[in-house]
């Protein structure tokens, strides 16, 4: 099958007409109506019907649609990936990162920006989603990296060396527990609070901090990611409890961070498929994000 009949699919598709995908591709409008035909003899499925003067997709390419971009894009990386073999470069192809929101708007761009001045030739797609979506792009092989909340459930997958974050209290600078060095649960005695990864380990283990102190926590509001939980906080809705370390991509919002003690710890750590080996790369940028990310929970 040849690429450029897929390009002419998607050009119609994306455009509505063969005219408009003659245009996108710089061809003719026949030429773009003969690669369409190839591709239906190729593949032997009607992807179009005529109504009139229009080419109107068939139900059957609709079906084939997600699949056809699917290839269309991974024949573009390996294109990429021998261009870049052709120049003398070693073999780094594009690099796919998955990452949660929290991290992604400050910390992985900072991140990533030192990582170019060691390996300027990288070239990166980072990816955003939940722990569980992560999770299922690493099984479908469409990021090589995660990075993930342990411990992993999951036996296709390894991890590099783990990421320990703290418990800190995001508060709003008007409160007057923002005067505190510290934050204790005696001190939230209650006090509303914003709280987050309900039914998860962390939780568990805040409940039983708050248990053992014979407290019941007052919870104001269950949110669902640390992003969110400090904006809340700034709004003075509540004193919001997360980690250490997703707080730094949230440095602009207008709150104060106070660790609170007894500790409740956090652990992460950026996961790949145990087979086949990640490329170097991707080893190497693992590495040196593992390190940063160490020196930023810490710091915090």
């Amino acid at each position: 099958m040849k690429i450029k009949n897929f390009e002419a699919y998607q050009a119609v598709i994306s455009t509505g007409s063969t005219q408009g995908a003659a245009n996108m591709l710089g061809i003719s409008q026949s030429a773009v109506s003969r690669r369409l035909s190839q591709l239906e003899q190729e593949l032997d499925l009607e992807l179009f019907y005529r109504e009139g003067s229009r080419l109107v997709p068939s139900r059957v390419s609709g079906l084939v649609s997600p699949h056809i971009a699917d290839v269309l894009e991974r024949m573009h990386i390996l294109l990429d990936a021998a261009a870049e073999l052709r120049e003398g470069h070693h073999a780094q192809s594009l690099l796919r990162i998955a990452v949660p929101p929290g991290i992604s708007r400050r910390i992985i761009p900072q991140i990533v920006a030192k990582f170019l001045k060691i390996q300027p030739h990288a070239r990166f797609e980072i990816l955003h989603g939940t722990y569980e979506v992560i999770r299922k792009m690493l099984e479908d092989k469409q990021a090589e990296v995660g990075f993930l909340r342990l411990p992993l459930t999951e036996d296709y997958l390894s991890n590099a060396s783990v990421i320990q974050a703290r418990s800190v209290c995001a508060i709003a600078p008007s409160h007057p527990l923002a005067q505190r060095d510290a934050i204790r649960p005696e001190d939230l005695k209650n006090e509303p609070l914003v709280l987050l990864g309900w039914k998860r380990a962390p939780r568990h283990d805040l409940d039983l901090v708050f248990s053992a102190h014979s407290l019941r926590p007052n919870i104001r509001l269950e949110a669902h990611s640390v992003s969110s939980a400090c904006g809340f906080a700034a709004e003075g809705i509540g004193i919001a409890i997360v980690n250490s370390l997703l707080i730094q991509d949230c440095l602009d919002l207008d709150v104060v961070k106070r660790p609170f003690f007894p500790d409740v710890p956090h652990y992460f750590a950026f996961a790949y498929p145990a087979k086949p080996e990640i490329s170097d790369v991707a080893r190497q940028f693992v590495d040196f994000a593992t390190g940063e990310l160490q020196q930023l929970a810490s710091s915090a």
